[in-house]
């Protein structure tokens, strides 16, 4: 893969991987300012550019009936709200001790704004960049207040048509944003590998050319977290994957996020497929002696001496290559030997008669 010279170049603080890694925490600090910061320590750990939380208020967010859309252990009849209202006790001062707690571990703080007392207080601390959830990609009351701020976003396109995105990335735009990533994104939590879609990171590379494409991923791990790694391979630039300390825990999406050993081991893996697909060479340095002992030239299949008209019985191709190439048996054929030329020797043109 190219190494991509981007708005989120500088603020690369993994040195593995050339993507910029994303550990989506969301609510998995279960309000708990210690989970909090135990979770930034192990995404400073395993390499992530950024640490990612969720910054909402369930009565600002969704009303009292909307249903759940996602995979739940729990009460199936629970609401959306009643999810959120247990989840949504974090403060200013929570965000401000996890935005420090992440400045002294080196990785990025940042967290997704669901209103626009979010984003203030978000900005105050100083967020590098804004993430933007799929559900809010029409969301322009959002979209204006993220764009006063005149920082990066990263868009989040998952159940959106082109034409939605497209109008989205026009109005943030127009409201002075200069600096946008789009993530691929299937909101299904969890979203099968068969749907995770990720030809539409091709897609979106060629709809919005010189726009930074990304993947944010919902799909269940294996041991080689193989559908972040293949978003990679087909280029994406950025890459958030949900991020837990157990993935055994019952509520929410741990199930379907990461620990810190699968980061680990995901970002390392990025980092091989990315060494693997750089720009193309026609030959690389390691094949040059391959190509010089696994090719033939032409030798004398026994002594030919001097004097004698060279015929096909005469030579046979045989290994090392560097010699007279098989694919120029024409050009000797015929003619007359100056030299004598020993058995299983090469043949040299300056041995030959013109």
């Amino acid at each position: 893969m190219e190494k991509h010279i981007n708005f989120l170049t500088p603020l690369k603080s993994n040195n593995t991987c050339n993507a910029f890694i994303i550990a989506e925490a969301g609510v998995h600090h279960g309000c708990d300012i210690d989970a909090g910061k135990q979770l930034i320590d192990a995404a400073a750990a395993a390499g992530a550019d950024a640490v990612k939380f969720q910054t909402y208020k369930a009565e600002t967010l969704v009303t009292r009936w909307a249903p759940q859309y996602w995979e739940s252990d729990g009460d199936a009849a629970e609401t959306q709200f009643d999810c959120f209202a247990q989840r949504d006790k974090f403060d200013f001062a929570d965000y401000a001790a996890l935005a420090a707690h992440a400045r002294r571990r080196g990785i990025h703080f940042c967290s997704t704004p669901f209103d626009l007392q979010a984003v203030r207080w978000l900005n105050d601390l100083d967020v590098p960049f804004w993430k933007v959830a799929s559900g809010d990609i029409d969301n322009y009351i959002l979209l204006a207040e993220i764009a006063k701020t005149g920082k990066p976003v990263l868009l989040s396109t998952g159940a959106s048509y082109f034409s939605e995105i497209e109008s989205s990335v026009a109005f943030l735009s127009s409201q002075g944003v200069q600096d946008l990533a789009l993530l691929h994104c299937n909101l299904a939590y969890p979203t099968p590998d068969s749907e995770a879609n990720l030809n539409r990171i091709t897609a979106l590379q060629v709809r919005f050319p010189g726009t930074v494409i990304g993947y944010s991923d919902h799909t269940i791990p294996d041991r080689e977290v193989t559908i972040p790694v293949a978003a990679a391979v087909l280029g994406a630039q950025v890459i958030e994957k949900h991020f837990t300390l157990d993935r055994a825990l019952p509520e929410d999406d741990h199930y379907h996020a990461v620990d810190a050993d699968l980061l680990a081991g995901m970002i390392q893996r990025i980092a091989q497929v990315e060494q693997a697909t750089q720009p193309f060479v026609e030959l690389t340095a390691s094949e040059l002696p391959a190509r010089r002992n696994a090719r033939r030239s032409l030798v004398a299949a026994r002594t030919i001496a001097a004097g004698s008209v060279v015929t096909r019985d005469m030579i046979m191709p045989k290994r090392p290559g560097g010699g007279i190439s098989p694919a120029r048996v024409g050009e000797i054929l015929g003619r007359t030997v100056r030299q004598t030329i020993p058995g299983d020797t090469q043949i040299r043109m300056d041995a030959l008669e013109n």
